[in-house]
């Protein structure tokens, strides 16, 4: 073989290396391509949008049941089978965590009479009180807390006590350790400019009313799910699960981190969906470590 073939020849081995490679570099450069995000568009004193990347989906869901209530500052989506939200979803910014601090809280929890209007059945203040004789152990708990709603003005404060934002939960968690945790995701919210905050109920198989003589049923368990954009291409996520049971206040709320995988297996609800695969992958089934508290 003289010089010229030889040239050829190696000019062939190349080609053929680099025609076996370019799968594989095509997937890869997809891949990269995939993973990139693009946060949505937001400022730092409206509350849209109360979603981020896709809306949840709940598994189970039923449309002569389920229906998504957007409010002026919060989505809830709401379940009438078990009287309460599967989900609630609220943005919650630097800039408005404490604006109306001195805003009055409404003295009762009030009927959502466009679910009524829509067929849906719905809960009333008294649905959710305490045995007339014994101990008051129940609050009527919040999912979208009121101190972050009302941050959007007198409508938004106002609008978190309909009934369909609350589950009947312990006063004991509800005034103690799930506090704690309420102010520890507003507090994130000065940390970390914004936040995306999810919050619901957790059932089990077979669902009781919470005391003798009502029909709303008490959860087992109660989650919030927090989400920032701690860099502008990285999506930051905290999922905490705390059970239906005492929890001091001041309790270390890093005990009840789990994944955002274990919150889905647990509720039948997709969050994220709209994420690439791998970046919806890599944070629902990764704990983190609690984020760290900030100078503000």
């Amino acid at each position: 073989m003289n010089l010229e073939e030889q040239k050829i020849s190696s000019r062939k081995v190349i080609l053929c290396a680099l025609l076996l490679c370019l799968p594989a570099i095509i997937s890869q450069t997809l891949l990269a391509g995939e993973s990139k995000i693009t946060w949505p568009v937001w400022d730092n004193n409206t509350p849209y949008p109360h979603t981020i990347f896709g809306m949840p989906a709940y598994n189970e869901n039923d449309p002569c049941h389920n229906i998504v209530r957007q409010y002026s500052a919060f989505t809830v989506y709401y379940d009438d089978k078990v009287l309460s939200p599967r989900w609630t979803a609220i943005k919650v910014t630097r800039y408005i965590v404490d604006e109306n601090s001195k805003m009055k809280r409404p003295g009762t929890f009030k009927m959502d009479k466009l679910l009524k209007k829509k067929g849906y059945k719905v809960t009333k203040h008294g649905d959710y009180s305490n045995p007339l004789f014994g101990p008051k152990k129940w609050d009527r708990g919040h999912m979208v807390q009121f101190d972050d709603a009302r941050g959007y003005g007198k409508q938004a404060g106002n609008d978190s006590f309909y009934t369909s934002n609350i589950c009947p939960q312990l006063k004991s968690l509800n005034e103690k350790g799930w506090l704690t945790l309420e102010k520890t995701c507003s507090e994130f919210a000065r940390d970390y400019k914004v936040v995306w905050i999810y919050t619901g109920p957790i059932y089990g198989a077979k669902k009781a009313p919470f005391t003798k003589g009502r029909k709303v049923p008490a959860p087992i368990a109660f989650y919030k799910i927090v989400a920032s954009p701690l860099d502008n291409n990285n999506v930051n996520v905290l999922a905490f699960r705390m059970p239906q049971k005492p929890i001091p206040a001041g309790a270390d709320i890093s005990k009840f981190l789990v994944t955002v995988r274990d919150i889905e297996k647990e509720t039948g609800i997709d969050f994220f969906r709209d994420l690439p695969d791998g970046v919806e992958e890599h944070i629902e089934t990764n704990k983190t470590t609690l984020w760290p508290d900030l100078p503000n």
